[in-house]
C-alpha cells in the first residue's frame, strides 16, 4: 500500500509542516508516518484533517491515478 498523504495535502493547498500542525504532532512525526506503515486510525485522523476520505490517501497500484479539480476536489479514481 502506497500513501498519498503528500499529493492529497498538496492538492487541498495544505503543506506538510501545517498538516503536522493540525494534527498536534511535530513534522518528523508525520513523515515518519508517511513513510512508514501508519495504522488505520492514524491514516483516518489525517483524512480527517484533509477533509477527505481514507481511499483518496490510499494508492492502489500504478495502473490508476486519482483525479482532482482545479480547487482541489477529488473527482475519483481514473484507470490508465
Amino acid at each position: 500500500m502506497k500513501l498519498r498523504i503528500k499529493e492529497v495535502a498538496k492538492a487541498k493547498g495544505v503543506d506538510l509542516q501545517t498538516l503536522s500542525k493540525k494534527l498536534d504532532i511535530t513534522y518528523q512525526a508525520l513523515n515518519a508516518r508517511m513513510i512508514g506503515n501508519p495504522s488505520m486510525k492514524v491514516i483516518q485522523q489525517i483524512a480527517d484533517v484533509l477533509e477527505v476520505s481514507v481511499f483518496e490517501l490510499i494508492a492502489s497500484d500504478e495502473s490508476t491515478y486519482h483525479s482532482y479539480d482545479e480547487n482541489g476536489n477529488w473527482m475519483g479514481i481514473i484507470k490508465k
